[in-house]
């Protein structure tokens, strides 16, 4: 079986400005993989680029079908829910309206039984189902990211810095959560993180960035193993 999403080749960027510069990667059916880098890096374009909020040039594959040229909408109705930094959901929606949009690609499912699904996931999103999303915390507004993203049952999640703002106790709720959803659920994951500690225990795969160029790939083990890795983004 090949690989749910395939990279080679990609460059992309803004404008003139090329920021990734031949990109090779795979992510397998139910994986979670990570990228690490610093600010600056490239991880925010790489996710922009995968889920066609940007332009590039190269191959991207989902299932063997190329993803680059095609509109945003296309590649998430393909299964493709992208969580970008700063969460992005509808501040004067409440939690429920919110869910309700994410189920606009939902196909042949019952959208309330998938969002109660999400309020079990998430009991504190339940219990404010009829408030408005920005009078949310930000670990609340960050798990209604999440539960939006996946009411279509995607089969590939795409997040970018979930636990960026987020207290250490909350990310590690969250990291949690990610983690029993990928075992539940089976859904892939594709993770920019800084926190590398977290995002390497959930990940069986770790990708580092640099400078817009993947320079270092393995399994997260390998990554935790490795002397330079650990002194720049584990701190020992």
């Amino acid at each position: 079986m090949s690989a749910l999403l395939e990279v080679e080749g990609l460059h992309a960027g803004y404008g003139p400005v090329v920021v990734l510069r031949d990109i090779s990667l795979t992510v397998e059916h139910g994986q979670v993989a990570v990228v690490l880098g610093a600010n600056g890096a490239g991880k925010t374009t790489l996710l922009r680029a995968l889920s066609g909020i940007i332009k590039g040039r190269g191959r991207v594959s989902l299932d063997g079908k190329q993803l680059l040229g095609l509109p945003s909408e296309k590649i998430a109705s393909l299964g493709v829910s992208h969580v970008p930094q700063g969460r992005g959901t509808f501040a004067n929606m409440t939690v429920e309206e919110n869910l309700r949009i994410g189920a606009h690609l939902l196909q042949g499912g019952d959208e309330r039984a998938e969002i109660d699904k999400w309020y079990a996931i998430f009991p504190r999103l339940g219990d404010r189902s009829s408030q408005q999303a920005g009078s949310l915390s930000g670990g609340e507004q960050q798990m209604l990211a999440v539960a939006r993203a996946l009411m279509p049952g995607p089969r590939l999640l795409l997040l970018d810095e979930p636990s960026l703002g987020l207290a250490p106790n909350t990310t590690r709720d969250l990291f949690d959560s990610l983690g029993r959803i990928n075992v539940e659920t089976g859904t892939a994951m594709l993770i920019v993180e800084q926190n590398a500690h977290l995002a390497l225990e959930i990940g069986s795969r770790a990708m580092l960035l640099e400078a817009g160029r993947l320079v270092s790939s393995g399994t997260a083990q390998e990554l935790r193993d490795n002397d330079d890795i650990r002194r720049a983004y584990l701190g020992y």
